[in-house]
């Protein structure tokens, strides 16, 4: 009798730990999904500039709450994990630009300069380990 209370027991406790795994890969992939709703439905799709602010000022709202560290330029590393990455290709200029850059040259005058202008965003990548949105790469349309 004891035989079969000790392998109930042993039964029940594998099946608890096969539920609570099976329930805590349902809520990283949630997790995962919510976090990049925001980010996905871009690819390919034009915003204003006032969105793409909007965007860089949440995107670094995210790294900052992340801690996600910087070089010495300022601009936030890739973490393999849960960092995020935007940077924007302007028509009158060759170079690309870094959130950071335009945050930290006042994000404002981005604003003023480019609320109207329609960006889109070509390219977006994922972090590999985690599957979180990791670089947007947008171009001046």
């Amino acid at each position: 009798m004891k035989k079969y209370v000790i392998l109930l027991t042993i039964v029940l406790v594998i099946i608890g730990i096969i539920t609570y795994l099976y329930y805590q890969a349902k809520v990283i992939q949630t997790d995962i999904l919510s976090n990049n709703k925001d980010y996905i439905v871009l690819l390919d799709k034009e915003i204003s500039g006032t969105e793409l602010a909007t965007l860089i000022n949440k995107t670094i709202n995210k790294n900052e709450k992340n801690n996600v560290s910087k070089d010495e330029n300022g601009v936030y590393q890739n973490n393999n994990k849960n960092s995020i990455s935007i940077q924007i290709k302007f028509k009158e200029n060759d170079n690309i630009i870094d959130e950071e850059k335009i945050q930290k040259n006042d994000i404002s005058k981005f604003i003023l300069y480019y609320a109207s202008v329609n960006f889109k965003c070509t390219k977006v990548e994922y972090h590999e380990k985690t599957k979180l949105i990791k670089y947007l790469y947008f171009e001046e349309q």
